[in-house]
């Protein structure tokens, strides 16, 4: 059943189907820990910068054509690669919801895809979503700090 979220002060509503969050080794024994290590949509705060290659930003954007924004016209512009625009949505979505809500990992995934792609704006951002994360996450500074020197 998808989850729903309507913000109190923005008409924006997001939903995130079930298959938009499942790991692409279902079929496989995991625990909670190496699921969300092997979920596209959490890679951007469980894997190094430099773990990263093309093959990743195809699993990466495939789970996200699987992801619906209600009522934001941009999230195919902003899955399939502009910069811009992912950074938008990605702002809007940070400012209302908060780094808990699952919606977060799939508008900073989008960012990650054009970070990967050498945008150096989308790389600030993935910057500045780590900072936030890592107060809940202590693991995200140090992937913040790799984030700083990494090179693409």
């Amino acid at each position: 059943m998808p989850m729903e979220h309507s913000p109190a002060q923005n008409s924006v509503r997001y939903r995130v189907g079930p298959s938009s969050i499942e790991n692409e080794n279902a079929s496989q024994e995991q625990t909670p820990a190496s699921s969300i290590e092997r979920a596209p949509l959490h890679w951007w705060r469980t894997r190094k910068p430099q773990d990263f290659d093309d093959r990743h930003v195809k699993a990466i954007r495939t789970a996200l054509l699987r992801t619906e924004i209600i009522d934001d016209s941009d999230w195919l512009r902003a899955v399939t690669g502009e910069p811009a625009t992912a950074i938008g949505v990605a702002l809007k979505a940070l400012k209302v919801l908060g780094m808990n809500d699952p919606m977060i990992d799939a508008v900073v995934s989008a960012v990650l895809c054009c970070a990967l792609e050498g945008d150096p704006a989308a790389r600030v951002l993935i910057l500045s979503a780590l900072s936030r994360r890592k107060k809940i996450d202590p693991r995200c500074h140090k992937l913040k700090l790799l984030w700083r020197r990494a090179r693409f």
